[in-house]
């Protein structure tokens, strides 16, 4: 991009300037996630300080592009500009909305006219203005979905009524619930959801606090305009936007969802922001359903960034070197657009239904059993498929063409063979969960089928031609009869061509159609020299596919083609319309067809990542909720298998209820405790979205959250230190969690003081093991937690393996019962090529902090040891009979306080059964 230039420069005159800087002036301020377009009919420009600088360096990576209008001469009165031709700027935008959660304006004004008035405008979770220019000729892998809440106080709880709207798949998700003071439930629809942005009806008190969490969990905030309209309004909009059932009765009061008056307020406000009803395409292609929490495993933002579920905004995970990632790099071998869309939602969306896991399961397994099939399925079939569910939106929009018709009707001609595939698997869940439900939705497609061949030319589809039928209509035919003529007469033109310059006609000479040239002769590049030598042609270009070249006989016959055809195309235009008038009809099969084939290709993928991972992957045994049991064997992280020259060491792990459900784990840095433990996090995570595990054996009890707090850091932007961002993940854990979780803590305690950090740590780990009872996998370096077994049956202590001496340190990466008696902070510094004056100095601070500590520790206990000494020889003395029973008490407390102070296990142990 460092070599690109602006193509265009604002050739203004003075008092153009002076007028646009006045017009610019009266805009006033934006909010900084604003960026504002000027239409400038053949390239678009860019003013201010801020907006240039972020697209310069967004398209450009300089600023060294950006021009400056001033046009009095005065620095202190002038206008940076940047300019992007229409091409640049369809990336921009492009970027902007889909990767860096910007809002875009986009002004023009009319012919002969001064004034601009806004005609676009778009943001990360609206983009139906831009919806032509962002998919016209790529797929669409993202999602976009805009979510709308609201708060009421009730008593001390806070009830949010919620709405999701996700535009692509035409559907309006409702919910209500209660929240706490830290709206962990709100994170976790957050995650659950996934949305580019969030509508607010305003942004102070509590929903400022709503704001911080929405974004720090990437999603762009906006306000919603007040709305004096009533719920009668709601429902006449809702009319007008819901898909009615055959034979139900069509009036949205009948839905259970109206009486959700929290969630309807936050609705109707997503309906006026995204202006749904005033869009014909929208009519009639809603649902209103509501949306289920409790059906999903709770995942908070944690520990999606814990378990790397999502890769880095603007990554390409397609692409193989990207991959190992993430999560959903290593799962999303999808080869079709709706594939992708369902993939990014399954992995945030882990199931707490054991049905719908071991049909997923079972499909996986009967795919992997079946390697031939399953990648003819993911090769041939699903990489043939568009994307269904853009060319049905095109439809309800009355935007489609005859090629969009054709396309959807090669999906309807291919999938009885897909169909037929997966039948003769012989498995009855692939029957009963997919070919069952597909063969329906073609049944309901059948008269689109007959329709599209009855109206379409099929025949000259093969040329790139997409015609209605010439029987279709009298004029048509005659105009069709025309062009048969013409294209006879050309191809005599094409034999005498091949005799002229001797060379083999069809083979060596070819008659080709391109749009900016019409109709033309083509030869091999070998062959230029025999075709400069006639001088009855005309050379029009050199690719590399050949040299083009016509006569003046074939210019004409091609130019007369062309206007036939325009005429042809002229007069099909209402018939065109007509069908995708009667082919929108067809929007509700189409859409659950759509449905059904990303469903296939994300069940596939998983197979195949299954079947190509280094090692195998295996089914998990799902066990109901409260079994109380995990169990994985060879348990490996599947991000870091992927990698090259990485040779994997697999680690078990084992809880079982009442016998153990902690493992805490010390070791070196660098040692493999936080792989460990997010190789378990995501193991479960993945058998909850119906993929199978990298283990060798797998025993999963369903659980109702996956929890975890690794790896903080500052986060500057929030004004949040390392320490306070672990306390905020944290305290979400501890109100979380219950028995049926896993929860994964990595180095808590971090950022504070030594002694606080590990108190903190302490309890946090002893309230899990003893009262919540979770699943839980503690790695930390404060080696005092490892006493906590000994108070709690159910925790177990466990190291990452190191040998060391004098001069070698190996870290052995498996997990080995048993507390590890030293750190290998130095070591590790020495593996980092630490100079060695520095590692001998460390050394040596090392033995003097541990030699002081020892003797301030000595010295201290001996000191107490005299006191208490003396103590037990006052209470024992004869002198003190007459001791009154207050100072008596005191004499006994300073007692107690003095052994506490000794830090004596066996003396704690005493008191704590005498105080019993």
């Amino acid at each position: 991009m460092d070599g690109l230039k602006p193509n265009h420069s604002l050739n203004l005159d003075i008092n153009a300037q002076r007028n646009f800087m006045k017009f610019y002036a009266k805009l006033g301020e934006k909010p900084p996630t604003t960026v504002r377009f000027f239409d400038r009919t053949e390239y678009y420009s860019i003013h201010g300080v801020d907006d240039t600088d972020l697209v310069s360096r967004i398209f450009y990576k300089t600023t060294a592009h950006i021009q400056t209008m001033s046009p009095d001469g005065d620095e202190s009165d002038k206008l940076p500009y940047l300019t992007l031709s229409k091409n640049h700027f369809e990336n921009v935008i492009r970027d902007l909305l889909l990767v860096k959660n910007y809002r875009v304006e986009v002004y023009t004004k009319k012919a002969n006219s001064s004034d601009w008035k806004i005609e676009f405008r778009g943001s990360p979770g609206n983009l139906i203005q831009f919806e032509d220019l962002l998919f016209a000729n790529k797929e669409v892998l993202v999602g976009n979905t805009i979510i709308s809440l609201q708060i009421r106080m009730e008593g001390a709880q806070k009830k949010i009524g919620l709405v999701s709207v996700e535009q692509n798949d035409c559907l309006f998700l409702v919910t209500e619930f209660v929240d706490d003071d830290f709206f962990t439930e709100l994170e976790a629809t957050v995650v659950l959801l996934g949305p580019k942005e969030c509508l607010l009806p305003k942004i102070d008190g509590e929903y400022a606090a709503i704001k911080t969490l929405m974004e720090r969990n990437g999603v762009m905030v906006s306000q919603s305009k007040k709305y004096s309209g009533d719920k009668s309004d709601l429902i006449q909009d809702l009319n007008k936007l819901l898909r009615f059932a055959k034979g139900q009765q069509e009036d949205a009061s009948t839905f259970t969802e109206i009486h959700m008056e929290l969630a309807m307020d936050s609705l109707r406000a997503a309906i006026n922001y995204l202006s749904l009803v005033s869009d014909p395409g929208n009519l009639g292609h809603y649902e209103l359903k509501t949306l289920n929490l409790n059906r999903y495993v709770h995942l908070d933002a944690a520990a999606v960034s814990a378990l790397n579920i999502l890769p880095k905004p603007g990554t390409q995970i397609s692409s193989p070197s990207f991959r190992w990632q993430s999560i959903l790099g290593v799962l999303d071998q999808c080869r079709t657009a709706q594939g992708h869309r369902l993939m990014a939602q399954w992995v945030k969306q882990p199931l707490r239904s054991k049905e719908v896991l071991n049909d997923r399961h079972d499909v996986v397994q009967c795919l992997t059993e079946s390697p031939t099939a399953m990648s003819s399925i993911h090769e041939d079939y699903l990489k043939r498929i568009p994307d269904i569910l853009m060319l049905t939106k095109k439809l309800m929009r009355k935007k489609a063409s005859i090629q969009d018709l054709f396309r959807i009707y090669q999906v309807i001609l291919r999938a009885p063979r897909l169909i037929s595939t997966l039948l003769a698997l012989e498995n009855n869940t692939v029957t009963n969960v997919i070919c069952e439900p597909m063969k329906s939705t073609l049944g309901d497609l059948a008269g689109l089928k007959q329709m599209v061949e009855q109206v379409v030319d099929l025949e000259i589809v093969e040329n790139g031609e997409y015609m209605v039928k010439a029987s279709f209509d009298e004029n048509l035919a005659e105009m069709k009869e025309k062009m048969d003529k013409l294209l006879e007469k050309m191809n005599k033109l094409l034999t005498k061509a091949s005799q002229d310059l001797e060379i083999d006609k069809g083979q060596f000479v070819k008659l080709e159609s391109v749009s900016h040239l019409g109709y033309h002769f083509r030869i091999a590049l070998k062959d230029d020299s025999v075709l400069r030598k006639s001088k009855s042609y005309k050379v029009l270009d050199v690719i590399r596919g050949g040299v083009r070249f016509t006569s003046d006989k074939l210019t004409a016959y091609s130019q007369a083609f062309g206007e036939i055809r325009e005429q042809y195309e002229e007069e099909q235009k209402s018939i065109v319309e007509e069908v995708i008038k009667v082919a929108k009809g067809y929007s509700a099969p189409l859409t659950s067809l759509n449905n059904q084939i990303a469903q296939l290709d994300c069940l596939v993928s998983f197979a195949v990542a299954a079947h190509n991972a280094p090692t195998p992957y295996v089914r998990p045994k799902m066990l109901d909720e409260g079994s109380g049991e995990l169990t994985l064997k060879d348990v490996r992280h599947p991000c870091l298998e992927l990698q090259e020259n990485v040779t994997f060491i697999s680690n078990d792990v084992e809880f079982k209820k009442d016998d153990c459900n902690m493992f805490i784990i010390t070791g070196p840095n660098m040692g493999g405790k936080s792989t460990y433990i997010r190789s378990v996090g995501t193991a479960v995570l993945m058998a909850h979205v119906g993929s199978f595990v990298p283990c060798s054996q797998a025993t999963i009890s369903m659980v109702d959250s996956i929890l975890g707090r690794v790896g903080a850091s500052d986060n500057i932007i929030k004004g949040l230190s390392t320490f306070m961002v672990e306390m905020i993940e944290t305290s979400g854990i501890i109100r979380t969690a219950t028995e049926k979780s896993l929860v994964i803590i990595d180095e808590l305690g971090r950022g504070t003081s030594t002694y606080e950090g590990c108190g903190i740590a302490w309890s946090i780990a002893e309230h899990l093991a003893k009262e919540t009872k979770c699943f839980t996998l503690f790695a930390t370096h404060f080696h005092e937690i490892t006493n906590l077994a000994e108070t709690c049956s159910t925790v177990r202590n466990c190291h990452m393996a190191a040998l060391a001496d004098d001069e070698n340190f190996t870290l052995l990466f498996q997990v080995r019962a048993g507390v590890m008696q030293k750190s290998f902070g130095i070591q590790v510094a020495r593996l980092a090529n630490f100079p060695d004056s520095v590692v001998k100095m460390a050394q040596n601070v090392y033995h003097e902090f541990e030699d002081e500590n020892v003797q301030k520790r000595t010295q201290k206990d001996e000191e107490l040891i005299n006191k208490i000494e003396t103590a037990i020889d006052n209470l024992s003395s004869g002198n003190n009979v007459d001791i009154n029973e207050g100072d008596l008490t005191k004499l006994v407390e300073q007692f107690k306080k003095d052994i506490q102070e000794l830090d004596s296990e066996y003396f704690k142990a005493v008191l704590s059964t005498a105080s019993d």
